[in-house]
């Protein structure tokens, strides 16, 4: 292992509330969370107390060596008296009406329209891309917030959903989805570690279940090719519930091959894109699962994967 670029102190730019406020803020330290999951996205700013007293539900853009990585909502603020404040950020502004309970119907809508429907509501941007987003349906948010009406859909259809840097996610989790590619080999590892289990790499999933409205005995099908994992389940309400654990069972088989942690020097990554990364001859391909960047004197980047 080897590393490309020299520990270096890196450029910071802070933008707070859309203006650069980078000489007044004298940071300390800087932590960024970025998850795949629908986890939320985190910031955190250790400032000088001599610095500019920041407030919370402002909000906070960052630019690292001239790379963005996120737009942050202040959700807290503590003060360690006369010696210094630390911000902390979330990447959805929770405070605001995304938690209030709601009920209402949408009826003959695809699963895109919903989704587009809810993100305008909050001012948000949308990237949608998964197998069933035309299908049209009928849901009922009843009693629910429109987040965890979001993360009930995400549920239901095995998805990946988050909200970060203002903009509503929603991307199947297998790996053909449309993802950034990302690379690393030996030149740019400071630590890398990882776990390889020696299992059947299936192609397909088929599930035999008992539908509990007609009693009958069905056979639900993910995925193309040989060799197929075979499940039994005792029931399921509906065709589209068998799919969704048909598909747990495929990608969990196909995440678990392999999995671990690499840390380098600052990278522009984001959480959910391809880690494409040279293992000696070979180059082994993962998902990025969350990425957490601190800078302060260097900028190190310790990425999980699976």
């Amino acid at each position: 292992m080897g590393l490309r670029s020299e520990y270096k102190k890196p450029k910071v730019q802070i933008l707070y509330n859309g203006v650069d406020k980078t000489a007044l803020m004298d940071w300390v330290n800087i932590s960024i969370e970025d998850n795949e999951s629908k986890e939320t996205d985190k910031l955190n700013i250790t400032l000088a107390y001599s610095g500019a007293i920041p407030r919370v539900k402002d909000n906070i853009q960052i630019y690292i060596d001239g790379y963005f990585l996120g737009y942050f909502v202040i959700a807290k603020i503590k003060t360690n008296y006369k010696k210094s404040y630390n911000i902390e950020a979330i990447s959805a502004d929770f405070m605001s009406n995304l938690k209030e309970k709601k009920s209402r119907s949408f009826l003959n809508i695809s699963y895109k329209k919903i989704i587009e429907s809810i993100a305008s509501e909050h001012n948000l941007k949308t990237k949608i891309n998964f197998n069933k987003m035309d299908d049209v349906v009928e849901l009922e948010q009843h009693d629910l917030s429109d987040t965890a009406f979001c993360e009930k859909i995400a549920d239901d259809l095995d998805l990946t959903f988050s909200i970060k840097n203002q903009t509503m996610i929603f991307i199947d989790k297998d790996k053909k989805a449309d993802r950034v590619e990302y690379f690393l080999n030996d030149d740019d590892y400071i630590d890398l570690s990882f776990e390889q289990l020696e299992t059947t790499n299936y192609k397909s999933c088929e599930v035999t279940w008992q539908d509990t409205k007609t009693n009958e005995t069905k056979i639900t099908k993910v995925g193309d090719g040989e060799p197929v994992l075979r499940r039994q389940l005792y029931s399921a309400d509906t065709e589209q519930e068998a799919l969704k654990i048909a598909n747990s069972y495929l990608q969990q088989n196909q995440n678990n091959t392999f999995k671990g942690n690499v840390k380098c020097m600052g990278v522009a990554f984001f959480a959910g894109g391809y880690l494409n990364l040279q293992i000696e001859n070979e180059t082994k391909r993962a998902i990025i699962k969350k990425i957490t960047h601190t800078i302060n004197k260097s900028w190190i980047s310790d990425i999980e994967f699976f």
